[in-house]
């Protein structure tokens, strides 16, 4: 668009230019003083200037776009891995205190003295004896004992409540365990029972029970010695 008007601009100069000297070859030398061409081309010159001024102040320049700038990828959070649980309900140990897997276990054979059901004066003592075989894999050793485990009154001795083994014992082999008691007051029917317990001083085996009824001398009956 610029290049087009200085041509055209141009082309009016040298027009002019041509003019004027036509008209300066055709005059007398008295006549009126002709225009200068340099004076002209001059003006046109400054009018060639001021055409390209004002077409660059008009066209807008080209700009450049900032470079996009990079937005980084957002990083995935990862989890946290969970601290390891036990599973609900379950508390190490089994119902008795042993882990279901143990190698202690005892089996009842007999009532050796006072079978259940014996009958006692009130204040009558007597002992208790029970025969019993080691069916686990372990050797009881001095550390075993059999203690008092529930029941009352109790009717065994204070000394009696905790009975330690005076012998091991290997699996498959039986023992009898006595226990000093006196029949309480007034009369009824008492029940007591005591459990072995290893030496770890965890229960095992079944419940040896001590069952008797006090009575008067009507009711009384034989009872095994003891």
């Amino acid at each position: 668009m610029i290049k087009m008007k200085i041509k055209k601009i141009i082309k009016i100069c040298l027009l002019i230019s041509f003019a004027v000297i036509i008209a300066g070859c055709g005059t007398s030398p008295d006549a009126t003083p002709t225009i200068d061409p340099v004076v002209i081309m001059t003006d046109v010159a400054g009018t060639i200037q001021a055409e390209i001024t004002q077409a660059a102040l008009l066209t807008p320049s080209a700009t450049l776009a900032p470079p996009p700038t990079t937005t980084p990828l957002p990083i995935p959070a990862l989890p946290i891995p969970s601290a390891p649980t036990s599973p609900a309900g379950t508390s190490g140990l089994p119902a008795g205190g042993l882990p279901a897997a143990s190698p202690d276990n005892a089996l009842f054979i007999e009532d050796v003295t006072v079978p259940d059901g014996s009958i006692y004066w009130p204040g009558e003592r007597f002992t208790k004896t029970w025969k019993i075989e080691n069916i686990g894999t372990t050797t009881w050793n001095t550390g075993y004992q059999l203690v008092y485990w529930d029941g009352t009154p109790i009717m065994c001795d204070e000394n009696d409540k905790i009975i330690f083994l005076t012998q091991s014992v290997d699996p498959n082999n039986q023992i009898t365990l006595s226990v000093r008691m006196t029949a309480p007051d007034p009369l009824s029917t008492y029940s007591n029972y005591f459990k072995m317990i290893n030496d770890k001083g965890q229960p095992f085996g079944p419940d040896l029970s001590v069952v008797i009824k006090v009575g008067t001398t009507a009711d009384k009956t034989p009872t095994p010695s003891g």
